[in-house]
């Protein structure tokens, strides 16, 4: 809430500085008149846009190796006709599997494989397991495609763009090794 008073003073502020210059400005009425209703446009453009991204969910490629926190389901709604969508809350993690970011929320397109995939991890989260994910990119499949890539025609381009969308692999995160104890000198 601070922050969103801090934005409005700021835009405020900015909005006196204005009124300030153009009332000792030479310029004509016409012209004061246009640049305040331009300013007052840009003012409401710009909240509408920060306000959509407060706390949302961002629709930015997932990191290639990440942490697995919480997943959320919404499907599909046919009779509001809502797409439905996939929302991961995830860290990025290094190659030795420690997280190198805070957690954050992305949001996915819901797909038929990507639902059935995400319901199936978030089933072992609530089990208690520890998951990480990657990005697979069915790379092994990729001359099979390269064949039929000659035989498509224009109406197949979906196909072609479901077949480059990346899907997930999520993978248990072994227990954490510790080293022995050496037993103290008695």
């Amino acid at each position: 809430m601070i922050s969103q008073l801090m934005v409005i003073g700021c835009y405020v502020f900015i909005a006196v500085l204005l009124l300030v210059a153009i009332k000792y400005s030479s310029l004509s009425r016409l012209l004061k008149s246009v640049i305040v209703i331009i300013t007052a446009v840009f003012y409401l453009i710009s909240w509408l846009a920060i306000e959509r991204l407060l706390g949302w969910a961002t629709p930015a490629t997932l990191p290639e190796a990440f942490r697995v926190h919480w997943i959320h389901i919404q499907e599909p709604n046919k009779i509001r006709e809502e797409p439905g969508s996939l929302y991961y809350w995830i860290s990025s993690i290094d190659d030795a599997n420690l997280q190198i970011t805070p957690p954050r929320a992305y949001y996915r397109p819901w797909t038929v494989e990507d639902a059935e995939a995400a319901q199936a991890a978030k089933q072992r989260l609530e089990a208690g397991e520890i998951l990480n994910g990657r990005i697979s990119y069915n790379v092994l499949g990729s001359d099979a495609r390269e064949t039929n890539k000659e035989t498509r025609t224009q109406g197949q381009a979906a196909e072609a763009e479901e077949e480059r969308r990346p899907s997930f692999e999520f993978l248990t995160v072994a227990p954490a090794s510790l080293p022995e104890k050496i037993n103290p000198i008695q």
